[in-house]
């Protein structure tokens, strides 16, 4: 009997490393808001949701000698990876992400955060006979993935690894963003 793996699927594989009913190692990491800060501090909501984004932007680009790919099932984002990727160091460099988050805001950041291994098929196409019986459940339908997400803690020291934006610099970079006049933009 072969083991199933839950699929990730996707509309089309042309511009990607990946190949049809490829197996490949996949995380889900999505960060916890503190739901206190965010009703007292509308700052702190709109900077956990910005950077939110750019923690999966973090993820494919450190981790760029494994091939990632950023894949979206039922609006819930994973980082599915080609190759010689190490869940291990993958997990600390997530928790390096929020340590910075607790050296940026003071507050002390929560992931969810779950590892494994997927199958990558495309729609409407017919799977590889040696694959075949390998395609499980959808995972983000699988009770597997329901089931197995952790909470992933920071080592709750104030390090700054230069990772994600900051708090400061989101800031200025918002203030910035709202200076900008329509008489500064050159039309050709």
């Amino acid at each position: 009997m072969s083991k199933k793996y839950p699929a990730l699927y996707t509309t089309s594989t042309k511009g990607t490393f990946f190949k049809h009913c490829s197996i490949n190692k996949t995380i889900y990491f999505e960060l916890l808001m503190n739901e206190e800060e965010a009703l007292k501090n509308s700052e702190y909501k709109e900077y956990m949701n910005y950077i939110q984004e750019e923690c999966y932007d973090a993820l494919v680009h450190k981790f760029i000698t494994s091939q990632p790919l950023k894949v979206t099932n039922d609006r819930i984002p994973f980082v599915i990876f080609k190759s010689n990727a190490d869940f291990s160091t993958i997990r600390l460099f997530c928790k390096a992400i929020l340590d910075e988050l607790y050296a940026s805001t003071g507050i002390d950041p929560k992931a969810k955060y779950y590892e494994t291994e997927t199958i990558f098929v495309e729609i409407n196409k017919t799977p590889t006979m040696l694959r075949k019986n390998n395609i499980g459940e959808k995972l983000t339908q699988s009770s597997a993935f329901k089931n197995n997400i952790e909470i992933l803690e920071g080592s709750h020291e104030k390090i700054d690894s230069g990772i994600v934006t900051s708090f400061k610099e989101y800031e200025i970079l918002k203030a910035e963003k709202e200076k900008v006049d329509d008489d500064e933009i050159v039309e050709w």
